[in-house]
């Protein structure tokens, strides 16, 4: 049996018939760039997650830097981001040229989010060194950071949030959708998302009128009316075919978000008698994780990953190289991180999708059995 990582054909089957008149009409006018379609996503968008606005961009690294861009901080500003993240979390601070940004990499946790005893202690060793400061929570593979706890700190040491939402839409914490508690949040929409477009995508939601502005003219070469210019801004458009398919699928994300969750707990249930095998747990703080990822822990995780490729199961390892020890930002190595590095070593990201079948779901947990066995 071959046993795909993930399955997005299903999500086109359950999509195309509503879509595609959408997408006969958008080519019978035209009007790629911008346009009611764009602005209906990001209407809709915003609604799901809670928020006033939402801005549509041209993928999730972008809305990371035109979020962090319209903040507006002093420099030097301390960055805090978890230490376990992609790498685009990091890069998108490193493109605003103009920010003399103190980069702080905070280890995480069991749950694989930011560990926020850890940010309170870089806070009080360093907030004083900054004029400004920003918080960049990531909701790592759906399960939500401890936010409640975050906005308690951003308040206590003056700092901005900028939620890095990118693996978790839909999750939730006390009823209320995360990238709807920092000043500001970023979401990718790469195809491989809970929310995924036919292609590169992003949004951007916040609740703050100021910030929306000048997050719509900065994605647009900082231009709020047709040539006239308020600042440098980008190319970040979202594309009006993508704005289109993610419109459709968000309909379906509540369902397709609680089937993953099924699928996810089967797996663990028919892994629990496996001792060698960590596999993911949900903090006390967080109501839903939405599973973008299901990572699990083992000692000997290559060899098993080797295993399970042999066998037909496609696996993926997020992230087998941490930030601080990447080539453009080895200056970043003097972070000690344990939690992070380990994981790197241990961990291992069994297929997830909604549409995952139970005999596919059996004969990957039957097969990492064999293997202990």
């Amino acid at each position: 049996m071959k046993v795909l990582f993930n399955n997005l054909a299903r999500q086109w089957d359950v999509i195309k018939d509503e879509v595609k008149p959408r997408l006969d009409l958008l080519f019978e006018q035209s009007n790629f760039i911008g346009g009611a379609p764009v602005d209906q996503f990001e209407e809709n968008f915003a609604k799901y997650i809670g928020t006033k606005y939402g801005i549509g961009t041209s993928n999730g690294t972008d809305a990371l830097k035109i979020s962090l861009e319209a903040l507006n901080v002093e420099s030097p500003c301390g960055v805090i981001i978890p230490a376990n993240t992609f790498v685009a979390t990091v890069l998108a601070i490193t493109y605003l040229c103009k920010l003399k940004a103190d980069i702080q990499l905070i280890d995480c946790d069991e749950y694989f989010q930011i560990d926020t005893k850890l940010l309170e202690k870089c806070l009080k060793e360093n907030r004083n060194k900054w004029k400004s400061c920003v918080i960049i929570p990531v909701h790592l593979f759906g399960h939500p950071a401890d936010i409640r706890r975050i906005v308690e700190l951003a308040s206590e040491y003056d700092c901005k949030i900028l939620e890095d939402s990118s693996q978790a839409h839909g999750a939730l914490v006390d009823g209320k959708k995360v990238g709807s508690f920092g000043d500001i949040s970023a979401f990718s929409l790469y195809p491989g998302k809970n929310l995924g477009a036919a292609g590169d995508a992003g949004i951007i939601t916040t609740d703050n009128e100021e910030l929306y502005q000048k997050c719509k003219s900065l994605r647009n070469y900082g231009s709020s009316k047709k040539y006239f210019y308020d600042f440098k801004g980008y190319n970040h458009r979202l594309d009006t075919i993508q704005a289109i398919i993610v419109d459709e699928k968000l309909k379906h994300l509540d369902k397709w978000n609680n089937m993953r969750i099924e699928v996810a707990k089967k797996i663990s249930d028919l892994m629990k008698d496996i001792d060698q095998v960590i596999t993911p747990k949900l903090a006390p703080y967080a109501e839903k994780n939405v599973f973008h990822i299901y990572a699990i822990c083992i000692k000997n995780r290559d060899e098993l990953q080797k295993y399970l490729n042999e066998n037909g199961i496609q696996t993926v390892i997020h992230y087998p190289i941490p930030i601080q020890k990447t080539k453009p930002f080895s200056y970043l190595d003097h972070f000690n991180n344990e939690n992070t590095i380990r994981f790197a070593d241990e961990m291992l990201s069994l297929p997830i999708h909604p549409y995952l079948e139970d005999k596919e779901i059996e004969y990957i947990t039957t097969t990492i059995n064999n293997f202990f066995k």
